[in-house]
């Protein structure tokens, strides 16, 4: 049988073949769709929906290091554009990976349309709303209306209004929630890769959506606060990620390449693109720091159980190798040291590091690695995530402080820190330790209650760093802009159109751009979200 995916082609701008007109590629599409096959049963095509987009979502987190580069949980070592936003001024092609995903989950909602399957219909529509919700995220006005209707004879369609797609994106999640409640049929606890078919974690998915998409466009929707106070406060009919195990995230089977986490070593037999991405020293400045003691080594062994050795150095100015290095040495003293925001990927950077021919290019030995446990091909603590419970606590911990809800922000904060800690295998006595001090305590200002709960989900969101990326835009917390080297340098507001939409629906594209402010399509205009 063939692939689903090839079956159920649909209207996108085909980059492949550049020799085509625009009508012979529009027309090809439109052939390709209507070989539409219609055999493929739902369990199928949920487990194949739920796996792509998750990895699509997780390869943005850590493989891809353009986003975590930007919201400063990693730098890297060495070709190191992303640590000051290079990848934002190129076309990004990420819509049509989107798109290539929405057109499979367009086919599994027609086909369980006419097999009469709500429950179903309702779950593919959630991912149908995730993907169009990154889609006009990252690049502003994008279709939607349009999109995917090929059948139809609709070979160009139009961008809609921002505002227009959050509409409707919206109203899609409310009836998602209620075909899930109403239908009748199962869900596969096998082929449910995410909730092993448990319909009324699907329920509070779409809910925790909702709240997701209504916390970012809060400052344009003056119906935000009612219709978030709407969902928490039904919880019977609209309920939400509430408890530490309400995650949207799949686990890695760790067998083969495909089912692996990305930076394990079925994927990256050799250790280079693993030591060419180190911590931020954003990430890291808040560690134990240690006393000195030159040529010692020690050894030390991670919460995840992977033990390394160190070795103390003194820092000899005399040493002309050491003293060429200076101005690059920001920290001494310490067991954990992260890569300076901002600085650039050259193996003669990053804190100092002089012995380039015993570290090679990638090897630097002033620098902090991440835990042995990202080259794990599987691992109870490594999930492909879309969205947890501990970020719908701090969506309603920030929805407390400015009166969208009712409730208070303190226990919605502290659920959170909580629930991030406990996904990541903290003990609850670390946890009591950590909750109990003065520092964490939310202050009497808004201001600065905000503050301390971007902080904390900032770090909870570590490796979604897209849905990172999207809050750091918005609320401009925590204030991390200016680290580094990254004063001289604009945070980027947006992706750039993919290339083809230029040649190929240069329509849409053209009002795209209008809607715009400058009309410019680069990555610092801003969209409706940011007008």
């Amino acid at each position: 049988m063939r692939s689903f995916l090839t079956k159920i082609f649909v209207i996108i701008a085909v980059a492949e073949i550049v020799s085509c007109s625009k009508d012979e590629l529009r027309s090809y599409d439109k052939l390709q769709q209507l070989n539409a096959g219609e055999s493929v049963n739902n369990p199928f095509l949920l487990s194949s929906i739920i796996k792509q987009t998750a990895l699509f979502y997780q390869n943005m987190g850590y493989e891809n290091s353009k986003l975590p580069d930007a919201v400063q949980y990693m730098e890297r070592n060495f070709q190191g554009g992303d640590n000051y936003y290079s990848g934002f001024k190129t076309p990004a092609e990420d819509m049509y990976a989107a798109m290539n995903i929405l057109k499979l989950i367009d086919g599994a909602i027609g086909l369980a349309d006419k097999r009469g399957s709500m429950v179903h219909k309702g779950i593919f529509t959630i991912f149908r709303v995730l993907l169009f919700s990154f889609m006009t995220d990252f690049y502003g006005d994008v279709y939607y209306s349009e999109a995917l209707k090929g059948r139809e004879g609709i070979l160009y369609p139009k961008y809609d209004k921002q505002a227009d797609i959050y509409s409707g994106l919206l109203n899609e999640l409310e009836q998602a929630n209620t075909l899930i409640k109403q239908g009748t049929e199962p869900v596969s606890e096998t082929y449910d890769l995410v909730f092993g078919g448990n319909k009324v974690q699907w329920q509070k998915f779409a809910n925790s959506l909702r709240l997701r998409l209504l916390m970012r466009a809060s400052d344009k929707l003056a119906d935000a606060d009612t219709k978030m106070a709407a969902i928490i406060n039904n919880p019977s009919e609209t309920p939400v990620f509430i408890e530490e195990e309400d995650n949207a995230a799949i686990a890695y089977i760790g067998t083969t390449a495909d089912n692996s986490w990305k930076g394990g070593t079925l994927n990256w037999p050799e250790n280079e693109e693993f030591d060419k991405r180190r911590p931020c020293k954003t990430l890291v400045d808040k560690l134990t720091e240690l006393p000195a003691l030159n040529g010692v080594s020690f050894s030390s062994t991670d919460p995840n159980g992977f033990t390394y050795i160190s070795t103390w150095e003194y820092i000899d100015r005399a040493n002309p190798a050491i003293a060429a290095q200076v101005p690059n040495i920001l920290d001494s003293n310490k067991v954990y040291v992260g890569f300076i925001a901002g600085m650039p990927g050259d193996w003669k950077n990053g804190n100092g590091h002089y012995n380039t021919d015993a570290g090679g290019v990638v090897g630097n030995f002033k620098v902090s690695k991440f835990s042995q446990l990202f080259r794990q091909n599987s691992h109870p603590l490594l999930k492909a995530m879309i969205m947890n419970s501990d970020e719908v606590q701090f969506i309603l911990a920030e929805a407390a402080v400015k009166g969208l809800v009712t409730g208070g922000s303190d226990s919605y904060y502290r659920r959170g820190i909580t629930f991030s800690m406990k996904r990541w295998g903290i003990s609850d006595a670390a946890i009591n330790t950590y909750l109990a001090q003065a520092s964490i305590t939310l202050p009497g200002d808004n201001a600065g209650k905000l503050a301390k709960i971007a902080n904390q989900k900032w770090l909870a969101l570590f490796l979604i760093s897209a849905e990172t990326y999207l809050d750091l835009r918005r609320t401009r917390l925590p204030n991390i802009f200016g680290n580094g080297y990254l004063s001289t340098y604009q945070f980027p507001l947006r992706y750039r159109y993919p290339g083809e939409e230029l040649g190929q629906n240069k329509d849409a594209y053209d009002a795209g751009v209008a809607a715009l402010v400058p009309a410019v399509d680069d990555e610092f205009s801003k969209m409706w979200l940011l007008q």
